[in-house]
């Protein structure tokens, strides 16, 4: 009885950690498969990796990455979730589609139509409704920390002293972009526990206003972090902002005739071939160690996935 009890005190106070991460596709609902076999690049290969990557680094973290199903055709949702989550317990792929309040609202409803998205001050439809969604996923589970990241600066570590001790002290951290250690309150980062729940479900409302009225819901972030944390709680900026620097990838679209954001690139597809051999390949191996032969065998692009 002595021992069942100390072990239950150890489930108790473990703690339910998340690392969410988002990809919004252009076109909805999704363009048709081509009709040769192969399926348009859902999103770039790096980013497969990186979430791969951050659930082999944070193993009793869940790992998340956040699609809409309406955005992709059932192979690309297939080929992601292959991709990410074969031989990764405990890496998710999971559809925006089933939080009512995406599904319902109109705000995610709408195709970004503007080939030149890129190039409007990140006030672009498909920039406002991913500001928006980074937030809502966020308060998604029941978790003890919840954590999201741009997928540029995943390389962040979600248990590490420094993350770890700003949320102890303060129950939150915001990631700050920055090379040299200035401090600037940004949105491509941060992490909460329980208490500050609240923080950041006020704060989804008003960066959901922010994007109806056509604007970018990161000076909400940095009025709402400047007004109550720093002047009503007297919390220092460098207690809560940990300066991180993006990996250098560039968000792009590379399935679609607007990758790059300019309207002057060809779309990139994954070869019928490819595909199934690696669909294959991964079936074989699935629950069990990975072998040299085995990836020997498979497409570049599985391999790499693998190597993550």
């Amino acid at each position: 009885m002595f021992v069942n009890q100390k072990l239950m005190g150890c489930l108790n106070v473990a703690t339910k950690r998340v690392l969410n991460f988002l990809w919004l596709n252009l076109d909805l609902p999704a363009l048709a498969d081509p009709e040769d076999g192969t399926i348009r690049q859902p999103l770039p290969p790096k980013y497969i990796e990186t979430v791969r990557k951050s659930a082999r680094a944070h193993p009793t973290t869940d790992v998340v990455l956040w699609v809409d199903s309406k955005r992709l055709t059932g192979r690309q949702m297939e080929f992601l979730r292959k991709s990410i989550e074969t031989n990764r317990s405990n890496a998710k792929v999971k559809d925006l589609r089933t939080i009512p309040a995406y599904d319902q609202d109109e705000l995610y409803n709408e195709p970004e139509t503007n080939a030149e998205w890129r190039s409007c001050g990140q006030s672009s439809l498909i920039w406002r409704q991913v500001d928006a969604a980074k937030v809502l996923i966020s308060l998604q589970g029941d978790y003890d920390q919840a954590f999201f990241s741009d997928l540029d600066h995943a390389h962040f570590g979600v248990t590490s002293p420094k993350v770890q001790a700003m949320l102890k002290k303060h129950g939150l951290m915001i990631g700050s972009y920055s090379d040299s250690g200035d401090l600037s309150i940004e949105n491509q980062l941060w992490g909460f526990q329980r208490r500050r729940r609240d923080f950041f479900n006020a704060y989804y409302g008003e960066a959901l206003v922010e994007a109806h009225n056509g604007n970018n819901a990161w000076s909400k972030l940095v009025s709402k972090v400047e007004l109550e944390l720093v002047r009503n709680e007297s919390i220092p900026l460098a207690e809560i902002c940990l300066p991180i620097a993006a990996d250098g990838t560039k968000a792009e679209q590379p399935g679609h005739e607007s990758r790059d954001g300019y309207n002057r690139s060809t779309p990139s597809t994954i070869s019928n071939v490819d595909l199934t051999r690696m669909f294959n390949a991964r079936s074989r191996r699935r629950d069990r160690p990975v072998s040299k032969s085995a990836c020997k065998k498979a497409p570049v692009v599985a391999k790499k996935f693998e190597a993550a």
